[in-house]
């Protein structure tokens, strides 16, 4: 198989005020997807649109999202790029890697799922050389449309690759670097232009506080623009917005919403946040609902309700004390007693229940 990263140039955009809008990681959510796009304004034919990557796997809406993506390529000025996940079309397409491609098809929501289970099909009772040539017969165009996307997209202003580029030459020497290379942000690298990505969370380059936010380093000139999307409980779709200068985001989330009735303006705090890649922890204690930890990476223990403890580690979990001003639209996140973990403007913290209406309570996610 051809290893070289796959380039493709954009034209100058000179409609007049055109926006260059990116998205990232849609991950088959359809309906979020087309919730961001109404949340932009976006203008089919007006803007150009980027989605940087892994438009597929893990969501809901996989068959559905590729196929409303390939009809706004068709007639629009609309650029995808491939994503990691997006991978999946090839290994089909080229019978590449079966055993890999089984075991990540069965574990996961799956676009080749969807597909399999349209023709009544399943790898798991099936040859699957066999199995890859039904979808073949079957979804050729659609396969083929992922199979052929490129791995770095370049405008006049700005480059676009799924993960990382590994310099502004030829971006790099085999295409699972720009796909796959993660904490783009924490490498040493800068450009002279901005280079945007996708692919890794970035929640995951917080530690004080969970933020969904794309992060922009000035100083090395990389946007990194991951939400989070299905693979955070409490991640959000972002899109990014250029237009003569100036850059806006815009995000969307699946979480059930709610009023603030009461204010609340927590005192001084010193906030600290688990991440998924510094999750490790041991048991030091357990009462109730709620176990003693200690976090060897922020060199501390503390209590954390037993929803946020997975297979004996600690993740997307914080202590921040969320400040609301009644009137304010929030997002629940989870129930634990009397608290509620929510989300505001992107950010995860916690308030009293009492402080949020809880009139529709029968929809939140409760710990037990």
């Amino acid at each position: 198989m051809n290893r070289s990263v796959i380039v493709r140039r954009l034209p100058v955009l000179d409609r007049p005020d055109a926006r260059e809008i990116v998205i990232s990681d849609i991950h088959g959510t359809l309906s979020l997807y087309r919730r961001l796009l109404a949340e932009c304004g976006y203008r089919h034919r007006t803007d150009r649109l980027i989605l940087a990557g892994d438009l597929v796997e893990k969501g809901p809406e996989n068959l559905a999202l590729l196929r409303y993506v390939m009809e706004q390529v068709k007639t629009g000025d609309v650029w995808c790029l491939m994503g990691n996940c997006d991978f999946t079309a090839k290994n089909v397409l080229f019978s590449y890697r079966l055993s890999f491609l089984k075991s990540v098809i069965t574990s996961r929501r799956s676009l080749i799922m969807e597909m399999a289970d349209s023709l009544g099909i399943s790898p798991e009772t099936m040859d699957m050389d066999a199995f890859c040539q039904q979808l073949r017969q079957a979804y050729l165009p659609e396969l083929s449309f992922l199979a052929d996307l490129p791995h770095v997209l370049v405008s006049p202003e700005r480059i676009y690759a799924h993960a990382a580029i590994m310099n502004e030459t030829d971006f790099g020497s085999d295409f699972r670097e720009v796909m796959t290379t993660p904490f783009f942000l924490n490498t040493d690298q800068s450009f002279s232009r901005p280079v945007i990505v996708g692919h890794m969370p970035v929640s995951e380059y917080r530690s004080r506080t969970i933020d969904f936010q794309p992060v922009f380093d000035p100083a090395r000139n990389i946007w990194s623009i991951d939400g989070g999307n299905v693979v955070k409980r409490s991640g959000q779709l972002n899109a990014l917005l250029f237009q003569e200068g100036t850059v806006t985001t815009a995000s969307v989330d699946a979480l059930p919403r709610t009023t603030v009735i009461q204010s609340c303006r927590p005192g001084v705090q010193i906030p600290f946040a688990m991440s998924w890649n510094h999750r490790e922890i041991t048991i030091e204690d357990h009462a109730g609902s709620q176990t003693l930890v200690h976090s060897l990476w922020l060199r501390r223990s503390f209590w954390v309700p037993d929803a946020f403890l997975e297979s004996g580690n600690v993740s997307e979990y914080t202590n921040y004390r969320m400040p609301v001003e009644q009137g304010e639209q929030v997002s629940v996140v989870l129930i634990c007693q009397d608290q509620a973990l929510i989300k505001k403007h992107s950010v995860l913290g916690w308030v009293e229940t009492a402080c949020l209406d809880m009139t529709g309570s029968g929809s939140w996610d409760t710990a037990s």
